[in-house]
């Protein structure tokens, strides 16, 4: 069993419970299952998943993941919530089928100048969605006890659950095109670059990145763009020259640059035999 326990995702050891706190409302009961990326985002088939730290290479399926006949799963958040998350996950599905289309289009046809794609949202609903499931997206551990306030988490979970304005005061919203079929989400990254330190949440899946920061205190790809409230568009720069920076802040580092996280929390899913 050495060897092959050896090439076990450690991911198996924090997907098991039935009762707990809710990461989101923060009451205790009966967990639900969350879907991470929402079920109307990608085709549901059987996924792996692993922890990020266990190898950096995003490509890399030495490490026998945590398999799933139904998409890749989190039961972090109560029945109450995930439902919440479900009357917005609709506006998710529906900007990227669009922009998936203009995508395809645009690499297959190469006829298209700009390389440009975009997609009407409303902004709210978009935002409330994505930070929902990122906040749902880890271990069970974190059920275990009852939450503790946060001045980084709080006003994410007042605004999932109503508090349109909740953001204002306390983070940022980015997001860049994601051209890749592995699902990443991070709870928690400390990052730092040439001294600059931050703070950030992280949610991708294709063909968005989504990244939240402490507000003014972020740093981000060069292609990413602000979301603010009051877009009514996702606008995608489909552009390659800066592809390697797509994983960010899973990145080759540079110079004095470097990034800590809790294992456990970074998280990524892939359909299996891709």
């Amino acid at each position: 069993m050495g060897a092959y326990s050896e090439s076990l995702t450690e991911r198996c050891n924090h997907t098991r419970i039935k009762a707990g706190f809710c990461l989101i409302c923060g009451g205790y009961g009966k967990l639900s299952s969350d879907h991470v990326p929402p079920r109307c985002c990608v085709t549901i088939t059987r996924t792996e998943q692993r922890h990020i730290t266990e190898s950096l290479d995003l490509g890399d399926r030495s490490i026998k993941g945590v398999s799933s006949t139904n998409g890749s799963r989190f039961k972090t958040i109560c029945q109450c919530c995930n439902n919440l998350l479900g009357r917005t996950d609709g506006e998710v599905g529906q900007a990227y089928r669009n922009l998936k289309h203009q995508v395809v289009r645009y690499f297959q046809s190469g006829d298209q100048i700009l390389p440009m794609a975009s997609a009407a949202i409303d902004s709210i609903s978009y935002a409330r969605s994505m930070l929902g499931h990122l906040l749902a997206a880890t271990i069970v551990k974190e059920c275990e006890t009852e939450p503790t306030p946060t001045a980084y988490f709080d006003p994410l979970k007042r605004f999932v659950l109503g508090d349109d304005h909740a953001l204002d005061q306390s983070h940022d919203i980015h997001y860049w095109f994601y051209p890749s079929n592995v699902h990443i989400s991070a709870k928690l990254v400390a990052f730092s670059n040439e001294g600059h330190q931050s703070c950030l949440s992280l949610l991708s899946f294709f063909p968005v990145a989504f990244m939240v920061t402490a507000k003014g205190e972020g740093t981000w790809p060069v292609q990413a763009r602000q979301l603010s409230f009051s877009d009514d568009r996702l606008i995608l720069d489909l552009s390659v020259h800066d592809i390697r920076y797509v994983t960010f802040s899973f990145v080759e580092l540079k110079g004095n640059q470097f990034f800590a996280l809790a294992g456990q929390q970074a998280i990524i899913s892939y359909p299996v035999g891709q």
